[in-house]
């Protein structure tokens, strides 16, 4: 009785297998395409300063990757170099025109090529009456004799991304993502400088960064980013040998009817069918990990872990002892109050000199979690902010915010999800008469005017997107805009549970393959 009770056991285990079988094979089959751009897509993500120079025509990507009405973060902001002059900068680089917007051109002579390499953050003009600029790579300084930028970054022989470029008195200071560099006139030699540590300052990193940086191997440093890259090489191996696995069968058939060798197809189909096996079975652990932390840094699981923080792993990269690491975003001088503000991943502080504590503003304007995009004084007791959150009057006094156009008072509200909704990325009040807000999505816009600002120049409408950046639109799916919104919004979510099936199944069918063998064997 015994044995008759094993035949329906072994029967469901088949029948098992065979389902799991066919969610491998036409889950996998389709997803293959998407998994093969997700892995190379990560890979180059990962070598951001080493494919800055590379990039490609915005005109052979969807409408809405185009430059129209100075949109898409073409502008940041302005400086006024003189009567007749203006530097309109951010995204798209220098532009060179007048106050009355009446003609533009290029200004990067001598910065370096690529669409990556001339991203703005900012330009200053110092009390020596010296121009510079800083890109997220690089520091420039003007040479006003030749019209050309020169690289200075060698002064600063730093690796890390730079964010901002602020003046006070004789100092010009350099900001980093961690660090402060400080020099005095000539600017010949920059001192590196790291902030104190704020009043409450707890060892803690949030878990979106933890994630962040554990999906892209950065979290245990180099060797965590090679250890990604080779996963994502393994990937793309799975990908190529899954689809010969399913071709083959055809091409052995197709041979066979010809009266043809197949013996090629067939050690092809076997090898094809041996690496599949190993390398999925091999770094099973290390798929899954890859893929659910890359869930979590998209919505919905975002939503979940957005404010969480926790302890920095030990010994990884963000069990550091500088308590600003990675956080350091903008940075302006209150010529009124003769103070710093900065603001952080963590928010807005305030200090006296780089030497004392900074202390939290806690009636802080709003902020989108991207982070600020415009910051600057408009009189006394007015800063105008920015970011994906909208624009702002904020009373640095009162800690008061108001909406910069229609005035209302805006009450205090935790921040929400990101979004292109009211998204500004830029802001000028050099133009005559005229200040200019730039949207990201709609562009230019002229407060309390029906009047528009001025039309593109021919040469941004042939601007130029970055292969990092144009692999970070694929690699979170935007690029996909003919996906319905939430389903665009959610691909990563529904790309990681095809994931999850995928390699959990073909990991299962692996196994009971293996035990099979063994147990036949024995």
């Amino acid at each position: 009785m015994d044995k008759m009770k094993n035949p329906p056991k072994y029967n469901n285990t088949r029948s098992s297998s065979r389902q799991m079988k066919k969610w491998h094979k036409w889950v996998g089959l389709p997803f293959a395409f998407c998994l093969l751009l997700f892995a190379t897509s990560g890979i180059f993500l990962n070598h951001r300063r080493a494919i800055s120079s590379v990039d490609m025509p915005r005109t052979l990507l969807p409408s809405m990757y185009q430059y129209a009405n100075w949109n898409n973060g073409s502008i940041k902001s302005s400086i006024q170099v003189s009567a007749d002059t203006v530097f309109l900068f951010g995204g798209s680089g220098i532009w060179l025109t007048d106050p009355e917007h009446r003609h533009f051109q290029p200004f990067v002579q001598g910065m370096k090529e690529g669409a990556d390499n001339r991203i703005v953050n900012n330009i200053i003009r110092t009390q020596e009456d010296i121009y510079y600029a800083v890109t997220t790579f690089d520091l420039y300084k003007l040479d006003r004799t030749t019209h050309t930028w020169i690289n200075q970054s060698h002064l600063i022989g730093d690796t890390e991304r730079f964010t901002d470029l602020a003046t006070q008195g004789d100092s010009l200071v350099l900001m980093t993502r961690s660090h402060l560099y400080i020099a005095t006139y000539p600017f010949t030699r920059f001192e590196k400088k790291e902030l104190p540590a704020p009043e409450g300052y707890q060892k803690e990193s949030t878990v979106f960064r933890t994630l962040w940086t554990l999906h892209s191997g950065e979290l245990f440093g180099i060797t965590g980013k090679v250890i990604v890259d080779i996963l994502g090489l393994l990937v793309i191996l799975l990908c190529i040998t899954g689809i010969l696995l399913f071709l083959c069968p055809s091409f052995i058939k197709r041979k066979k009817r010809k009266g043809e060798d197949a013996q090629r197809s067939r050690s092809l189909f076997t090898s094809s069918l041996k690496w599949h096996n190993k390398i999925g079975a091999f770094f099973f652990v290390f798929f899954l990990i890859l893929g659910v932390s890359g869930m979590f840094l998209r919505p919905p699981l975002l939503i979940a872990i957005i404010r969480a923080k926790t302890k920095p792993v030990p010994g990884s990269v963000l069990d550091n002892t500088n308590p600003w690491f990675d956080k350091l975003r903008c940075l302006r001088y209150d010529l009124h109050d003769k103070e710093w503000i900065l603001y952080s991943s963590e928010g807005f502080y305030r200090f006296e000199n780089p030497d004392l504590p900074p202390q939290k503003i806690h009636q802080a304007p709003p902020v989108s979690v991207m982070g600020v995009n415009v910051f600057c004084q408009q009189d006394s007791t007015t800063w105008i902010t920015a970011s994906f959150s909208g624009i702002y009057l904020w009373n640095k006094k009162t800690g008061e915010s108001f909406d910069y156009f229609t005035g209302k008072k805006m009450e205090r509200k935790r921040p929400g999800m990101p979004t292109l909704t009211n998204a500004v990325s830029g802001y000028s009040a050099d133009f005559k008469n005229k200040q200019v807000v730039f949207e990201y999505g709609p562009g230019a816009r002229v407060r309390g005017k029906n009047d528009s600002f001025a039309r593109m120049p021919e040469a941004l409408k042939e601007g130029r997107i970055s292969l990092w950046h144009l692999c970070l639109e694929i690699h979170v799916g935007r690029i996909y805009t003919f996906l319905p919104g939430l389903w665009g919004d959610l691909y990563v979510f529904f790309s990681g549970i095809f994931f999850l099936i995928v390699f959990i199944t073909g990991y299962v069918i692996y196994r009971r393959q293996h035990k099979k063998k063994k147990g036949t064997q024995s």
